[in-house]
């Protein structure tokens, strides 16, 4: 027997709202619909396993249903929660992401060529925090394309762009050791004086620099070492620190992946993490909390950052014109585990420490 056709009006019915209510739910423009309705229209999507009529949405809006998402690290294990946030927000509505990778400029420009010949409807740009060229993206925005740009370095108030409080978590998570007692604490950081520099490095470490200097501790040269947000750079910093005859006894290491290895240049120097050498660290993938002892770290709100860069990018195809908004930063969050020595209940936070 052939299945019923499901139509919005079904979906209202079953959820007991309008059907605008449900077509605001389903294309993203649901900011005036309570979280209680919202939630039932889901429901009820779900239930009746309604699925828009691409083909006929795609010949009355000119519209494929479909949003490029470009990364720049598809490695990344940090990466992999844009995507998840990006579809939170997408699948409910009706639209679909196709994927592409970049490592520069010239291969985002080839990325963005062959998206735009498959006819996707806006891009979500991915970004490691570099100041790159964007006339390409000024190019998208001159031509009427909706896009959104997540964790790059750019003051263009005239670009869609989301981030998150770099600077702010540097200061809280040296704020959070001086908390505990920590007096001589050194960072590994990010790549600073690369060419081109990453903003997110610098700003963690200009927030670690302010914190010790508020709270009038030594900022020994020697206990700051890039370690280029790699396992190898990490690995070779802590090894470095670790060979100090005067060393620090906690360190804030600028991400996750340089602080698994940091944890183990200090197993293999003989010093015990958090005992001799406390560490708080950004970014919590999965893997932070199974390391031994398990990483403390602050969470880069990056499921939160997909979530919003697809509503934005909906709410430029829903306008019919792409619409810019303030940028968004976003706050990151602690969560305590074994290796900065703090006594918390398991699976509790501290709330966001800033300056």
């Amino acid at each position: 027997m052939r299945r019923k056709l499901i139509t919005i009006r079904d979906v209202a019915e079953h959820a007991g709202v309008s059907a605008s209510t449900v077509s605001h739910v389903l294309n993203g423009n649901a900011q005036h619909v309570g979280d209680v309705k919202r939630k039932r229209v889901l429901e009820a999507v779900e239930l009746l396993r309604y699925r828009p009529n691409a083909i006929a949405r795609s010949m009355v809006r000119q519209q494929t249903a479909t949003i490029g998402l470009v990364l720049t690290e598809i490695d990344n294990p940090l990466f992999i929660p844009v995507v998840a946030g990006v579809e939170d927000v997408l699948r409910p509505a009706g639209y679909h992401i196709v994927l592409a990778s970049s490592t520069d400029v010239e291969s985002e420009i080839q990325a963005i060529e062959t998206l735009r010949s498959q006819q996707v409807d806006g891009f979500i740009f991915m970004s490691l925090s570099l100041c790159y060229p964007i006339d390409h993206l000024l190019h998208l925005k001159d031509e009427g394309v909706p896009f959104v740009v997540i964790n790059r370095c750019m003051d263009d108030p005239h670009i869609n762009q989301i981030s998150w409080e770099d600077y702010e978590t540097g200061y809280a998570a040296t704020s959070h050791l001086i908390s505990l007692g920590h007096t001589r604490i050194g960072t590994i950081s990010g790549p600073i004086h690369n060419d081109p520099p990453r903003r997110s490095a610098i700003e963690r470490h200009r927030g670690w620099q302010q914190a010790m200097q508020d709270h009038g501790l030594e900022r020994v040269q020697e206990w700051q070492v890039e370690g280029y947000y790699t396992y190898e750079g990490g690995y070779q910093a802590a090894q470095h620190i670790a060979a100090q005859t005067r060393r620090p006894d906690a360190l804030f290491v600028a991400s996750d992946i340089m602080a698994v290895s940091t944890l183990k240049a200090m197993h293999e120097a003989g010093l015990q993490v958090p005992q001799d050498m406390a560490i708080v660290t950004m970014g919590d993938p999965p893997f932070a909390a199974y390391t031994v002892p398990g990483l403390t770290t602050f969470e880069l709100p990056v499921f939160e950052a997909g979530q919003e860069a697809a509503r934005i990018v909906l709410n430029g195809l829903t306008a019919g014109q792409p619409t810019t908004t303030q940028p968004i930063v976003l706050s990151c969050r602690l969560r305590i585990r074994e290796s900065c020595g703090a006594q918390l209940t398991p699976g509790k936070t501290l709330p966001h420490l800033s300056p």
